[in-house]
């Protein structure tokens, strides 16, 4: 089984598309980005597909899929090759282990063109949602959310600013300690042979 795991197995294979309607007649599907969603080191030092890599129906000949996949990991995008087998953002993503059973991943990007450079217009969204990652069996649950990224990650800036006021509070400890190991240190003791 290639990929094998009970990780891979459960790879989160719901496709989700956006869809805008600025008016009652018109229909604009929101253009997202599928690669560029993972870390560099993942993509390009943690995962890589079997060789022959320029021919992955060769290089995963003699496989079978996971049990709960849609598609074999040759052809889990069909529309970028440079996005297939174990190099996939998707799956990258999803092999990333959360901490905790309550967990967020990222999905897609909105690709910022035509009426989409300055983020989603006002007006009304549609998800569109084919269900395929099975939740019931176990109880789960699953939402999308929309957020905005900023410079320290998502929308909630409590992680950034807890990071920085404990990193000013260590420096400002060490100065304090540097300065009292400074005052009170002992002149050292000359001692003479004769």
């Amino acid at each position: 089984m290639a990929p094998c795991g009970a990780i891979a197995n459960s790879m989160f294979n719901d496709t989700i598309t956006l869809v805008y309607q600025p008016n009652s007649t018109s229909i604009i599907p929101v253009p997202l980005l599928k690669t560029g969603n993972t870390w560099w080191s993942d993509k390009n030092v943690k995962f890589s597909n079997p060789k022959p890599k320029d021919d992955l129906v060769q290089a995963f000949a003699g496989s079978a899929r996971p049990p709960y996949w849609q598609k074999p990991a040759y052809a889990l995008d069909p529309l970028d090759p440079n996005n297939n087998g174990y190099i996939n953002d998707d799956f990258i993503n999803w092999m990333r282990v959360a901490a905790l059973p309550n967990f967020r991943k990222l999905y897609r990007r909105i690709s910022r063109i035509q009426q989409f450079s300055e983020g989603l217009p006002p007006g009304n969204y549609t998800f569109v949602i084919d269900y395929n990652f099975p939740v019931s069996k176990f109880g789960g649950k699953k939402h999308v959310i929309l957020s905005t990224l900023s410079w320290c990650g998502g929308s909630n800036m409590f992680l950034g600013i807890a990071y920085a006021v404990t990193g000013a509070a260590i420096v400002l400890t060490a100065f304090a300690m540097l300065a009292v190991h400074l005052k009170k240190r002992k002149p050292k003791k000359k001692f003479s042979f004769k």
